[in-house]
């Protein structure tokens, strides 16, 4: 489960930056290029390097998760889910680049699955933070703390 919670933080983390460059870009040209600006780097090529792998290793630690029953609630399926559409998108996109038919814009294809993908892991990690958050607010009020000096 933690690699699960914690691999989509990086995963949505590394989408953002990669949407801050591709997206403005795509916008303004109908297009996503390679560039030489310094911000390609920090915003498009590093998180790239980072967030697919890391999407790909949460990928697979969700298929097991799926295969043991343990994706129970909503935001673990979405999380999960996310994950695995992501990788599935990067794959489609991966197999246009090796077809005959290729028509050029599947670096934009790239970018932007990557980031559909991590839109769906993006809401269930806000649902998982909202679950966390009510489970706590209903244990502090069902099971108040005991006070500091129990001889009192």
């Amino acid at each position: 489960m933690r690699i699960l919670v914690g691999g989509s933080w990086i995963t949505v983390s590394c989408a953002l930056l990669t949407a801050l460059w591709s997206v403005p870009q795509f916008v303004a040209t109908g297009t996503v290029t390679l560039s030489s600006h310094p911000l390609f780097v920090v915003l498009f090529l590093f998180p790239s390097q980072i967030g697919v792998p890391v999407c790909l290793l949460v990928a697979m630690n969700s298929v097991l998760l799926l295969s043991r029953g343990r994706l129970v609630t909503t935001p673990r399926r979405l999380l999960a889910g996310g994950q695995i559409l992501t990788v599935v998108l990067l794959g489609l996109c991966a197999l246009l680049l090796v077809l005959p038919t290729t028509f050029g814009r599947e670096f934009i294809l790239m970018a932007l699955a990557f980031q559909v993908g991590q839109v769906v892991v993006a809401v269930g990690l806000a649902l998982h933070l909202h679950r966390r958050r009510r489970l706590r607010r209903h244990l502090e009020t069902v099971d108040p703390s005991p006070p500091a000096n129990p001889d009192t």
